[in-house]
Order: C-alpha cells, then sequence, then structure tokens
C-alpha cells in the first residue's frame, strides 16, 4: 500500500470537504461522523462547527490548530468509501489478515 498524500483541500460546508491527493484522486466527505460523538479533549472543539472551517495542511496531511490530524491514508479510505466508516471495517481494510484471527484466551479444555 502506497502513502497517499493530500494536495489541497476544499471545505463544503458543515463537515463536508473536498480533498485532492497527490496522485490526482479526487474524493468527497462528510466528516460530521468523527465529531457527532466527540470523546476526549482533541474532539472537543469541533462542537463549534467554526472550529473545523479552521483546517489546513500540515506537511500533506490534514490538521487542526489544537493538534488534531486524519491520516492521509484514513482520509482516502473514507473519500473512497463516500463516508466515514466503522474502526472495525477501517482495520478490517488496513490490517486484512489480522481480522481472521482469534483471541484464545481461555485454557482449552481437554
Amino acid at each position: 500500500m502506497k502513502l497517499n498524500k493530500v494536495k489541497n483541500f476544499l471545505l463544503l460546508g458543515d463537515y463536508r470537504i473536498r480533498v485532492t491527493f497527490r496522485d490526482g484522486y479526487v474524493g468527497e466527505v462528510d466528516l460530521w461522523p468523527l465529531f457527532e460523538h466527540p470523546r476526549g479533549p482533541l474532539k472537543e472543539p469541533f462542537r463549534d462547527p467554526a472550529f473545523f472551517q479552521k483546517a489546513f495542511l500540515d506537511h500533506d496531511v490534514l490538521a487542526w490548530p489544537n493538534g488534531y490530524d486524519i491520516c492521509p491514508d484514513v482520509l482516502r479510505y473514507y473519500c473512497e468509501q463516500g463516508r466515514v466508516t466503522s474502526q472495525e471495517d477501517m482495520n478490517a481494510y488496513f490490517n486484512p489478515q489480522t481480522s481472521a484471527l482469534v483471541l484464545n484466551d481461555k485454557p482449552q479444555s481437554k
């Protein structure tokens, strides 16, 4: 898997964004689900839509003044899916070999 880099972005209103990646791919996604139920100090400021509008690029990564950022590979995945996905779906996509693993945390009976 190659690393994605964000070339530029356009805020479309609310929490929607259009992203252009360095390889020419352009995608749009509504990032509201990431902030709908903020947990932790990095996501709290996003309760105010005006804070979302303060997005900027920091070394090809979409970021905000409080230090929150979104990995370009994850952002690309969201754009390709057309939505923010569940953590389970994302884990299966990025680590397909681990999705089939089973945790054996109990002793096996004989």
